[in-house]
């Protein structure tokens, strides 16, 4: 009782089809393999794609680490892997295939259990990946577990990139091949019928129904590839898409507020933002590069400009940032940040991961930390006090002010009543309700959106296989 959504390419609503089966069949979400910048923590302080934590609480489970077993996370040069919530360290192709196709396979293999639904990694099928394929190809080839494709039919070729997916096939692996899935169409279902009974009849494949295309996404983005503009206030929030931006679904705490939000590349498009936001970064000093030769700097350092970093962002606006061991940047260097804060940063090779709460002045301020940085205050004066990591008693400072510039290493945060609160200063007003709450009633649409249009009988029964 288990079920593989796969695809025959990135972006082609596999996290939104998963998200809502999770739900339908009671199951649990589970991929093996993520390249993604957006993590999150676990309970218990493991390190797992945001994905895959959102399908879990949007089924009312809580996020394991086997959920998401590995993550990628590029950073220019090389990968971070992080096994089972915990990192290995940075790797380059060839060493990351070798490793996750042998010993880590033997481990990932032993989670496959019944009532999981998995979602594969981009689209299968690739000749030079087949081999090195664990998210889906070999699932099916040794588990035999059975796998519908989702199919893009808003770019164009959806049948015939299904039907050559389908080719090129091992003969084992196509047999596990057991229905598809038309997303993102426009128009009446009737002119889809010759296609779908050509590709039935060409591949064995049922057609499970399809998903009519969605001018905004119904849920939280995974990636990069996936950012969109949202909202319809009048404040004006912006957010600087730097290289290797991380945790961006966390500003979508602001689809429900006085704000119209948009991520940006040019500094023209800050001159008029009642916000400016610096988000995460898994490799700060290449953002820091890409603002000072793109001319943000000029237009940061405004003394009228309004502006929250966070985690990356908020480490980007010290006066040093110092990288003994090269974990952010990939080699040992220390460097200048944008000079805002009168502190530095240290980056260790311990990492925190941690569900944090802390207080402020504004109140409570709780979200989740994914950091080596630590805060070296010199005359700064501490936004918070992180009082709690993984449910165990800290006191650790964090986060500064200095006018109309705000900076926390707290993810998250701004679905939280502190941040809420020093954000009406702004002139931002956020209607959000918790994280989790969010996520809940996004699913729960994503799930009545599903058992509207899609075939859910035959997708259960494929299921129960």
């Amino acid at each position: 009782m288990s079920i593989i959504v796969a695809s025959t390419m990135s972006d082609s609503g596999k996290s939104f089809v998963t998200t809502g089966l999770v739900r339908i069949l009671n199951a649990k979400p589970l991929k093996i393999q993520n390249m993604s910048l957006n993590s999150i923590s676990t309970w218990d302080g493991g390190e797992i794609a945001f994905i895959q934590a959102y399908q879990a609480w949007g089924a009312g489970i809580r996020p394991e680490r086997y959920m998401n077993p590995i993550l990628l996370k590029p950073m220019g040069r090389g990968v971070e892997v992080i096994f089972m919530g915990n990192s290995l360290g940075i790797m380059n192709g060839n060493e990351y295939y070798n490793l996750a196709t042998n010993a880590l396979w033997q481990k990932v293999s032993q989670l496959l259990t019944n009532n999981i639904v998995i979602e594969a990694a981009g689209g299968i099928g690739e000749p030079n990946f087949i081999d090195k394929d664990i998210t889906a190809i070999k699932v099916m080839k040794e588990k035999g577990i059975p796998a519908i494709l989702v199919l893009d039919i808003d770019k164009g070729g959806a049948f015939a990139s299904a039907y050559g997916t389908y080719m090129m096939l091992p003969q084992s692996v196509r047999e596990n091949l057991k229905g598809f899935i038309i997303n993102k169409f426009r128009g009446d279902e009737k002119f889809l019928y010759d296609a779908i009974k050509w590709l039935e009849e060409k591949t064995g494949m049922r057609y499970l129904g399809y998903l009519p295309f969605l001018s905004e996404a119904p849920i939280m983005p995974e990636d990069s590839m996936n950012i969109y503009n949202f909202g319809e206030g009048d404040a004006e929030v912006v957010i600087i898409a730097y290289p290797y931006m991380s945790n961006f679904n966390e500003f979508y705490a602001l689809a429900k507020s006085n704000a119209h939000v948009s991520f940006v590349r040019k500094p023209k498009e800050i001159a008029k933002a009642d916000l400016v936001i610096l988000p995460g970064s898994r490799n700060t000093l290449e953002s820091l590069k890409w603002l000072v030769e793109n001319g943000f700097v000029e237009y940061l350092r405004q003394k009228t400009r309004n502006i929250l970093g966070i985690c990356g962002g908020f480490q980007l606006l010290g006066k040093k940032l110092v990288d003994p061991y090269g974990i952010e940047a990939g080699y040992p260097i220390e460097y200048e940040g944008l000079g805002v804060f009168d502190l530095h940063i240290h980056y260790n090779m311990a990492k925190v991961i941690s569900m944090s709460s802390g207080v402020s002045e504004y109140g409570e301020i709780n979200g989740y930390e994914i950091r080596r940085g630590v805060v070296k205050y010199l005359n700064e004066k501490p936004l918070l006090e992180i009082t709690l990591r993984n449910g165990e008693k800290v006191s650790v400072e964090d986060g500064a002010r200095k006018g109309r510039i705000v900076g926390l290493s707290v993810h998250g945060s701004l679905f939280s009543d502190g941040m809420k609160k020093l954000l009406k200063e702004f002139n931002i007003d956020i209607y959000s309700q918790s994280m989790v709450d969010e996520i809940q009633q996004q699913a729960i649409r994503v799930e009545q959106f599903l058992r509207k249009y899609l075939h859910i009988d035959e997708i259960v029964e494929i299921y129960k296989q």
